[in-house]
């Protein structure tokens, strides 16, 4: 019993002297940061702006730029993967990281100088920008040094998704999750657990580098192993400091978030249905909002500047004096005696301020009368996808377009179905390729939704035609597992020998195969599918994008359609995201609900002023109803 009382009592002391340790060099970190506060704050204004004109844009310019040298404009989703494994790919996302954590480590300079020697605002930012080489090349090595790190790790769990999951159609193994999904997601999340820990420890030595190469007369090379030597021993410490930032940087934001709600949640339901009075508070709420998190975004930059140079000190890092030392303590400033005319000015520049905000968020609450409905897989939501009930569901629902995958048969016909095998949808391995179109049409695809639609057959792509001919457009995505033989001129027969190409469009993932399209009949509609990209998408030969909702911003809308592409978005099911994307100013939404949707659509022409504005503002602030679930929401 002695024993185990002395083992609690040391450990307590253990847990309690990194306690006392954090605790002293945040009160050191407080005191240190307290008489340059002015500073901090005109420092992170000088970033804020050169962030938004200037730094921001610049890991999008690098990647361009090789992007170009590479011989491309644009890549989408598998085109992405491929190119950073190519030298140019690597050196992209070499030069794109290092920029970014340039950008970061410039802005903490600035913010380290001022925490360590005082003085003015414009002298920490030119005193980070004179040392601009040796932060780049600090950049670089941090950047390669993580990658290395990781790189293994993510091989390692790229090769044991492979393994474990490719036997089948991946969506069945989303949809389904058998054992061996939990399997691959246990050694998946292994690995990266792993990774995450060394990278953990790895940041934690590397610390103090950036204070040791601004203060210390250290090289890159040498600012990495001084912060090594530094640190080992003192993890816990480093951790502990690091950590308390952390879980106070959360918190702001979370104040910063229920302050807003909480004013809006009192304020708004007393101003009724004026319009005037909803614009001029919805704007000064988000106008606040904008000032709350910049003063949170400027507490937490300060704070982690402090942190690491208030641990510099205490482990000992050979900073030059005149830098090192703190500042003597200085009366805190006076504020400015309020007049008349102070007070006015001020609040004539707050109400401007309120009204331009709200005015923003008034011109963005325009409805289009002319959003198409797009049902995904025919109307997926009520019927078994891909499937004749599906594509008649999606005609009583008065969609505008139909959209359906379809893919070759090892017989050459062309099927309607969206995974390389039946897994999800029938328990069934065939995949499409190898089976013929009899073998496949003995797979029942309905039942797996309910007895209403047992024996439900895969559709053959004159089938569907045949369908929708004079009913509604068909959209007829390409889908490519590798093994299409001649699926582009099949499809261009089909449509003909139907006397429907007027009535269909052709889009794919794949550039390629829309390019073949394209080139067997230029003047018919075809589209780029897309989930993520970089480069410019509007500069493919294509004639409209079907893009992820998450692609699907005001911005990439706009310069689509400036330049002749309409912009669909998918997959919408929910009244927060066609919102989104209708703001956004999309052209078609692609839907497993088209009913729902069109309703929607038509309820939101009804609204007034009052009702879109303030659904505008509350999508703004990330506040919208809960989404429904669907089984496979892929494209």
């Amino acid at each position: 019993m002695p024993g185990a009382v002395d083992a609690h009592v040391r450990f307590a002391q253990a847990v309690h002297m990194p306690m006392e340790s954090i605790l002293s060099l945040w009160r050191t970190m407080v005191l240190r940061l307290h008489p340059v506060w002015r500073g901090m704050l005109a420092v992170n204004a000088v970033y804020a702006v050169l962030g938004l004109v200037l730094l921001a844009p610049l890991p999008g310019i690098v990647f361009r730029l090789l992007l170009a040298l590479s011989g491309e404009t644009a890549l989408s989703d598998q085109e992405i993967a491929l190119f950073l494994v190519t030298p140019w790919g690597i050196a992209a996302l070499i030069l794109a990281a290092t920029v970014l954590v340039a950008v970061a480590a410039l802005t903490q300079a600035s913010l380290l100088y001022l925490a360590a020697a005082g003085g003015r605002a414009r002298n920490a930012v030119l005193f980070a920008f004179r040392r601009l080489v040796p932060i780049l090349s600090v950049s670089v090595r941090l950047v390669v040094r993580v990658l290395a790190l990781a790189i293994p790790f993510i091989a390692l769990a790229a090769a044991t998704a492979w393994l474990a999951l490719s036997a089948h159609d991946i969506n069945y193994y989303l949809a389904e999750r058998p054992p061996v999904f939990w399997i691959a997601a246990v050694v998946i999340g292994l690995l990266l657990a792993v990774l995450a820990f060394l990278l953990v420890r790895k940041l934690i030595g590397w610390s103090l580098v950036l204070p040791l190469l601004l203060f210390a007369n250290q090289g890159p090379a040498s600012a990495f192993a001084e912060s090594e030597r530094l640190t080992r021993g003192k993890r816990a410490l480093v951790l502990g400091a690091f950590a308390v930032w952390a879980a106070i940087a959360i918190a702001l934001g979370a104040v910063v978030l229920a302050l807003i709600d909480t004013l809006g949640d009192w304020i708004i339901p007393q101003l009724g249905d004026s319009l005037t009075l909803l614009v001029a508070v919805l704007g000064a709420l988000v106008a606040l909002w904008g000032l709350l998190s910049f003063l949170a975004g400027t507490i937490n930059a300060s704070a982690f500047a402090g942190v690491t140079l208030a641990l510099a000190d205490r482990l000992g890092a050979p900073l030059r004096t005149d830098f090192a030392a703190a500042p003597a303590p200085r009366p805190a400033a006076r504020l400015p005696q309020l007049t008349t005319g102070r007070v006015a000015a001020v609040m004539a520049v707050v109400a401007g301020i309120a009204a331009a905000t709200g005015m923003w968020l008034l011109g963005g609450i325009d409805v289009r009368d002319d959003v198409l409905v797009v049902a995904h897989r025919g109307a997926a939501g009520k019927a078994p996808e891909n499937t004749l009930a599906a594509v008649r569901q999606a005609i009583r629902d008065r969609a505008d377009w139909i959209e359906i995958d379809v893919q070759e048969t090892a017989d050459g016909e062309v099927v309607v179905v969206h995974d390389s095998d039946f897994m999800k949808l029938a328990g069934e391995r065939l995949k499409v390729w190898d089976g013929t179109l009899a073998q496949i049409r003995r797979i029942d695809v309905g039942s797996w939704r309910g007895p209403r639609f047992a024996g439900e057959q895969v559709p053959t792509l004159r089938e569907v035609l045949e369908t929708v001919r004079g009913r509604a457009k068909l959209v007829i995505e390409l889908k490519y597992y590798g093994h299409d033989q001649l699926l582009e001129q099949r499809v261009v027969d089909l449509v003909e020998a139907a006397g429907m190409a007027d009535d269909v469009a052709i889009m794919s993932l794949q550039y390629h195969g829309v390019q073949k399209v394209r080139a067997l009949r230029p003047e018919w509609r075809i589209g780029l599918l897309a989930a993520k990209a970089i480069g410019d998408l509007s500069r493919r030969d294509v004639d409209f994008l079907a893009v992820n909702q998450g692609m699907a911003t005001a911005h990439f809308v706009h310069h689509a359609e400036a330049a002749g592409k309409p912009v669909f978005a998918w997959t919408i099911n929910d009244p927060a995201a066609l919102a989104r994307v209708v703001a956004a100013g999309v052209s078609g939404v692609i839907t497993d609900e088209p009913e729902r949707m069109r309703g929607l659509l038509a309820e939101r022409r009804e609204m007034g002023s009052v009702e879109l504005l303030l659904l505008r503002t509350a999508l703004l602030f990330d506040r919208p109803p809960p989404a429904r679930r669907y089984r496979d929401d892929s494209p």
